[in-house]
């Protein structure tokens, strides 16, 4: 049986049940990891918010200390939830585009069994001390090797499947999921190179790991969370996207800029290195702008539409922190403005609302979507979505704000000498237990999130049984 359906283009489709089912197994696995990986993110989150204003929290741990916490919440977040959420989405959209089945689910299982492996591998090894340092790239070579080789195979698939498609013409949303795939591949394995089988030497592993992350943050997740949004905004709202010229032109500016990499203006290199790294980011504001123009006419008397579900709910909004995401890292790279900001929670702000504000939005409104089509049931409980969202969504807008806040007063006190280190902490201590407060919000909504999830899937459990 068929589903007849509007594309984003504004054409009429035609999409076999069957191509969508052979998403089953694989998207289970992916969506059911990435949510656990989401949720451990989210607690380890917390535990370091605590240990600021209660640093004799598991003091008495050594696998707790605030270093490891820190970056197995980051490691979590970003390779156990966000790039298997991602991938997800990206396989169900080549599926559904281009109207065919995926190339092989068995071996997408398989990788995405692999890939959990290694990020759990990884995880372990952090939390035991056999770190590299790197900041986001934190998980020891045995592990790190591991993850990109599972990563590569379920890309490799998933490209099949694009190229298998039925339908011939492409769209943005295609664009911008496939060459996030390619990125992570390209970015994770020149970071592998250089920072651990060949190690550069000095200041330039830093420069390696400046790039590495954020292009995956802005590219990466950045591409991946754009699919969603130009895919799902017009489909929703019924309505095809304004200008296809409009989008190519954000997606090429965006690879372009978007990719020049996050240097400190004080880094100890040559002066035109962070220059030409603070030019790129500002410069990201033409293709932002463009991205806003694009999806404003597009929605444009249709505004009502927003609040119609929940999966266009999250979407929107997600879009919304991408705006703000983007124009904090902008606004970020002026050196008036980063020689105050720098190492203070004035960036953490802008990274946390990245991952957990505008991706796991645009992620979460994929999936509420995605998996009642593909499992063919309905979510059991519209109220657990509901909590889900306003859990996540106040977690998320408090805790960003009360770091915005923190990180400018921090830069501001430490500009003047008269201050000491340790009174700055304390003054802005009070932002941190707000933040603390929205994290707990966080990991509640998670719960509820993992939870909906698994009452979906035992429902399809007992469907099968009864049909066997």
């Amino acid at each position: 049986m068929n589903a007849t359906s509007t594309h984003p283009s504004g054409t009429r489709t035609e999409v076999g049940a069957g191509a969508e089912s052979s998403c089953r197994l694989p998207l289970l696995v992916l969506y059911k990891s990435a949510l656990i990986w989401l949720l451990l993110a989210t607690v380890f989150g917390l535990i370091a918010s605590l240990k600021f204003h209660a640093p004799h929290l598991l003091a008495g741990v050594p696998y707790l200390t605030y270093g490891r916490v820190v970056a197995v919440q980051t490691d979590c977040a970003l390779y156990g939830f966000a790039l298997q959420a991602g991938i997800a989405f990206v396989l169900w959209l080549f599926v559904r585009m281009g109207r065919t089945p995926v190339a092989s689910p068995i071996m997408m299982t398989i990788a995405a069994s692999f890939y959990n492996f290694a990020v759990t591998i990884g995880v372990l090894g952090v939390l035991c001390g056999d770190s590299t340092g790197f900041q986001g790239f934190e998980f020891p070579a045995y592990a790190a090797w591991m993850l990109w080789i599972s990563f590569v195979f379920m890309g490799v698939i998933a490209v099949l499947t694009y190229s298998n498609r039925d339908e011939q013409a492409t769209y943005p949303a295609q664009w911008f999921g496939f060459t996030a795939l390619f990125w992570f591949a390209w970015i994770c394995a020149t970071a592998l190179m250089l920072l651990l089988a060949r190690p550069v030497r000095g200041v330039v592993q830093s420069s390696v790991n400046w790039w590495y992350l954020h292009n995956l943050h802005s590219i990466v997740l950045g591409f991946i969370g754009l699919a969603a949004i130009f895919y799902f905004i017009p489909k929703l709202i019924g309505r095809a996207l304004f200008s296809r010229q409009l989008a190519l032109f954000a997606f090429w500016t965006l690879a372009l800029f978007g990719s020049w990499g996050q240097i400190p203006n004080g880094a100890p290199l040559p002066a035109w290195i962070p220059a030409m790294s603070t030019f790129g980011i500002v410069m990201t504001i033409i293709p932002v702008i463009a991205v806003v123009l694009n999806l404003w006419h597009t929605i444009r008397g249709s505004h009502e539409r927003l609040d119609s579900s929940w999966p266009l709910k999250f979407t929107y909004v997600g879009l919304m922190f991408w705006f703000i995401g983007s124009v904090h890292l902008i606004v970020g790279a002026v050196p008036a403005v980063s020689s105050m900001t720098d190492f203070t929670w004035f960036t953490v702000a802008q990274k946390n609302l990245w991952v957990y504000g505008f991706f796991t939005l645009t992620m979460f409104g994929a999936m509420y979507y995605i998996v009642p089509r593909v499992f063919g049931i309905d979510w059991p409980n519209p109220k657990l979505i509901a909590a889900h969202f306003w859990l996540t969504f106040g977690g998320v807008l408090l805790s960003y704000i009360a770091l915005l806040v923190g990180g400018i007063a921090e830069g501001y006190l430490l500009g003047d000498t008269q201050n000491s280190f340790v009174a700055v902490l304390r003054t802005t201590l009070a932002a941190v237990r707000v933040s603390t407060l929205g994290d707990l919000m966080l990991v509640v909504g998670q719960i509820v999130g993992l939870l909906n999830l698994t009452l979906l899937v035992s429902r399809v459990a007992r469907r099968e049984l009864k049909l066997s």
